[in-house]
Order: structure tokens, then C-alpha cells, then sequence
């Protein structure tokens, strides 16, 4: 595998990580950070296997490993159980020496982002709040490499699906961005690490969250193709809701209908195809799902003020590239 040239490492970790990543034919782009430097590193995995690949051998000793799994299968083994990752799961696990078995299935594309922390950095961050944390979080910030193995699978939650490009390209200046990645692994930690909600928690206020995710798995299902969207009754299935339920509260909830938030985010990635040269004005139209060229026009005029042909032209502070 090579690693990323932009990143800020050049070289595979190869006598950290045991050789793991030899012969494996992909990207390795180390994002941030340095597990044994500072107790955190964020890397993001892109690669295809062949042969069941031994995932364990990259797993750092004294490690809690946070998996963000988009896409390929994979085996984490939780005692004498062999547990199956999936896409779009979450892991978190703590598997020191002989229980570290982990493997990557042959014959899928692997992408996934991982975040390795240590005792240090955890304690260090959460010294006041160990009693909230889960008990096994708990005993690995408390013993260590001593504490005995974790694991944990979940679906990935929905304001975490589109991870994937916020921490490749993060949505900041370069001089920010370590602020940045430390905020979002934070956010993700406490997403993740801490006792689960009271059962006594108000039936109100668990509805709410409720909808929230499922309001956010909408809208990561529409902006994932804007071409050819999954239609109303395809994302009430999804979000387990009747259709005219998915609709009052998603208008509830973004403020528009979920026709005229498909439309916003057509028109929002055609305009920036158009401004930044990748495509023309028919190209770009067919590319967000619109068949008609005066539909599109139409529509781009209402969001953007002026015809995608004069556009970004007609906008002084917007500059082509």
C-alpha cells in the first residue's frame, strides 16, 4: 500500500504495524496526528485485497481503535467469538497481543477511517468525567495495556456517514485544521464512549433525537445521488417511518419539503460545477439529475439570481478557477 503524497508521513508504518500493510495495493493516508507522538492518529485506508489480509498486525499494543467502516467486510474477534464488520458499521475496540484477531475479507474494496488513542490522550481529556464513560472505556484509560479486551459494533450513525470527505478534505484552512481534527474526534468520542442514555430519559426527548437521525439519514441519501435519488416511499423504508410522517417532519425540522431540499442541492452542486470549470452548463445540468435544460435553467435562476451561462461571470467576488 502506498501512503498519500500529500500526507504528512511518506513512509508505511511498517515496524509499527508489523508489516500489515505489505503487497497491499492502495492508499494509506495518515491525516493527523501520531499515536506514539501524542496518543492520537487518524488515518484514512482505501485498498483492495486479493486474500484475507491479517488487519490485526496493524493494531498498536496498549491501542483504543475507533473504526469508521464505509465500505468491505471485515472479522474482529471478541473473546472466543468472531464478530463480522460490515459496511457503514462502527467499531471500538481494545484487543491487546494474542486476542488482536482481526482480518480484512478478500474480494471487497476497503474503505475506512481509523482513530487509534491511548490511556494518556483519553484520560487526559475525559480526568473528570471517567465515571460517565462505559466501563470497559473506563478500565482501558485506568490499566492500560493490562485491561482485558473490548469490542463493540454499531451502525454507523447518520451524522457520521459523511465523515469519510470531511476528514480527508477538512472544511478548513490548513493552519486550522489541527483544531479542527481535534474537535470532530472529540465529538466522535462522545458519540461513542460514554454510558448510553438513561432509560428514564423523557419519551419526548428521545423522540426528538430519533427524528433528528433520521432527518440526517435523509439528507445523506439525497446528497449521495443527486442523480438518480431514492424516491420518498425508498427513504421512509429506510428510516422506518410512513412516508407522510418523513415528510411533516422533515419540513419540520430543515425548514423545507424534501422536493425543494433536493432541488437546493442539485442546483448548489451544479453551480459549483459550473464555477469550478469542471463542467458546462449541459454537462453539469445532467449530472444533478435534470433531463430538461429550461427546467434547470428555470431553477438555477430562482436559487442563484442569473442564467447558469452567465454565472459565476455576473458574481464579482466569484472567481472561475
Amino acid at each position: 500500500m502506498t501512503a498519500n503524497p500529500a500526507s504528512p508521513l511518506t513512509e508505511l508504518p511498517r515496524p509499527r504495524e508489523g508489516g500489515a500493510w505489505d503487497g497491499i495495493q492502495g492508499t494509506w493516508n495518515p491525516l493527523h496526528g501520531s499515536f506514539l507522538g501524542q496518543g492520537l492518529s487518524i488515518e484514512w485506508h482505501d485498498f483492495l485485497v486479493d486474500r484475507d489480509m491479517d488487519w490485526g498486525r496493524s493494531f498498536h499494543p496498549g491501542s483504543l481503535e475507533i473504526c469508521l467502516n464505509f465500505s468491505g467486510h471485515g472479522l474482529l474477534r471478541n473473546g472466543d467469538a468472531d464478530c463480522a464488520l460490515g459496511p457503514n458499521q462502527l467499531a471500538v475496540y481494545a484487543l491487546p497481543g494474542p486476542c488482536a484477531r482481526a482480518v480484512r475479507r478478500a474480494g471487497s474494496i476497503h474503505r475506512f477511517l481509523t482513530i487509534e488513542l491511548s490511556p494518556g490522550f483519553l484520560g487526559h481529556h475525559f480526568s473528570g468525567e471517567l465515571e460517565k464513560l462505559k466501563p470497559p472505556v473506563r478500565r482501558f484509560i485506568e490499566e492500560g495495556v493490562k485491561a482485558p479486551p473490548y469490542l463493540e459494533m454499531k451502525p454507523l450513525p447518520a451524522s457520521l456517514l459523511s465523515a469519510r470527505t470531511q476528514f480527508v478534505e477538512p472544511p478548513v484552512p490548513g493552519p486550522g485544521r489541527k483544531t479542527w481534527y481535534l474537535g470532530r474526534v472529540l465529538e466522535i468520542l462522545s458519540q461513542t464512549l460514554f454510558i448510553e442514555q438513561d432509560p428514564k430519559e423523557l419519551f419526548c426527548h428521545k423522540h426528538r433525537r430519533t427524528n433528528r437521525g433520521r432527518i440526517d439519514r435523509v439528507r445523506f441519501l439525497i446528497e449521495r445521488d443527486l442523480e438518480n435519488p431514492p424516491t420518498l416511499e425508498m427513504l421512509a423504508e429506510e428510516v422506518g417511518c410512513s412516508s407522510f410522517y418523513l415528510s411533516r417532519i422533515f419540513a419540520q425540522e430543515a425548514g423545507v419539503s424534501i422536493p425543494k431540499f433536493l432541488r437546493m442541492k442539485r442546483i448548489e452542486k451544479a453551480a459549483e460545477l459550473i464555477r469550478t470549470g469542471r463542467m458546462n452548463v449541459t454537462e453539469a445540468a445532467m449530472a444533478v439529475g435534470y433531463s430538461s435544460l429550461s427546467a434547470f435553467t428555470k431553477a438555477f435562476v430562482e436559487q442563484i439570481g442569473c442564467c447558469p451561462g452567465l454565472y459565476p461571470g455576473t458574481f464579482p467576488g466569484i472567481q472561475a478557477h
